[in-house]
């Protein structure tokens, strides 16, 4: 009888260290949480990073992340756009959300979908100049225009031929009004004038443009992703050249303090530096 408790006891002092010796196994084996891909970028006035994942929307300032509300939804529709207004004001925008303008003293969402004629907005824009002129795309139903910060909207044209997924305004020297409307499409890039006289090819560009920035202190240099490739127009969309990344790019935006700074699938940022390099940005 001693023997068979002695031998119990010694499979439960067994077991136990066998439990103690596999935890730590256990415990790094649980699945993490995936990576979560930047959707979008813009830059407060404060130099900040505002960062659209799947995840939430994030300003990145001085190594620190902290979160800010999305903008509420029946639907349940989460933003795909941020924009930034010539005087600093932040904009959202998506399918089943419409346009939306952030306002910092009550740390809330306005609705500025009033006078549009549906909520399927896939690209915005505003004015690289006018604070009050913001650029809506909804599809079938062309651009509208809003020259009062989205009190009223009023369709100004039917767009290029081929879906626009992206699009911005610059002040580009050279158009018969205040300035530019650069679209990435299905097809390329494609251009036309504010005053929307024609749109066109910008260059041979081809593929599905997936996000498209600009350098608003040299406008000439526009830059469009393609398939997660980055492509630089150094002559107003002309002639393009691809520029080597660490990763395959979601998103981008030209910060005033950092430069270009890219978006990737993994969640990473990175900022361009002096001589091509790309180096991390801190969160």
């Amino acid at each position: 009888m001693n023997t068979l408790v002695q031998l119990a006891r010694s499979g439960r002092q067994l077991c136990a260290f066998l439990l103690a010796i596999s935890l730590p196994a256990l415990v790094q084996a649980q699945p993490t949480e995936g990576p979560h891909p930047v959707k979008a970028l813009t830059t407060s006035p404060s130099g900040a990073l505002l960062v659209l994942r799947d995840n939430g929307l994030f300003t990145v300032k001085d190594g620190t992340s902290t979160a800010i509300p999305l903008p509420p939804s029946q639907q349940q529709a989460r933003p795909t756009v941020l924009a930034k207004g010539a005087d600093g004001s932040l904009y959202a925008a998506g399918p089943g959300l419409g346009v939306w303008r952030y306002n910092n003293a009550s740390t809330s969402w306005q609705s500025l979908n009033a006078t549009l004629p549906g909520r399927g907005v896939t690209a915005m824009a505003t004015h690289a100049t006018q604070p009050g002129t913001l650029y809506a795309y909804l599809g079938k139903d062309g651009i509208f225009r809003s020259r009062d910060a989205g009190v009223k909207w009023v369709k100004v044209d039917s767009g290029p031929r081929e879906p626009v997924q992206t699009f911005l305004h610059s002040d580009m020297p050279g158009s018969m009004e205040s300035g530019w409307l650069f679209a990435g499409t299905t097809r390329g890039v494609a251009r036309s004038m504010d005053c929307f006289c024609l749109w066109g090819d910008a260059g041979d560009l081809r593929g599905k443009v997936s996000a498209i920035s600009y350098d608003p202190g040299a406008p000439e240099n526009v830059y469009a992703v393609i398939k997660g490739q980055l492509h630089h127009s150094a002559d107003g969309g002309e002639t393009w050249t691809s520029i080597k990344t660490p990763q395959a790019i979601t998103a981008l935006d030209f910060s005033p303090s950092r430069g270009l700074v890219i978006g990737t699938a993994s969640g990473s940022l990175f900022a361009l530096g002096n001589g091509g390099n790309w180096r991390p940005v801190d969160e």
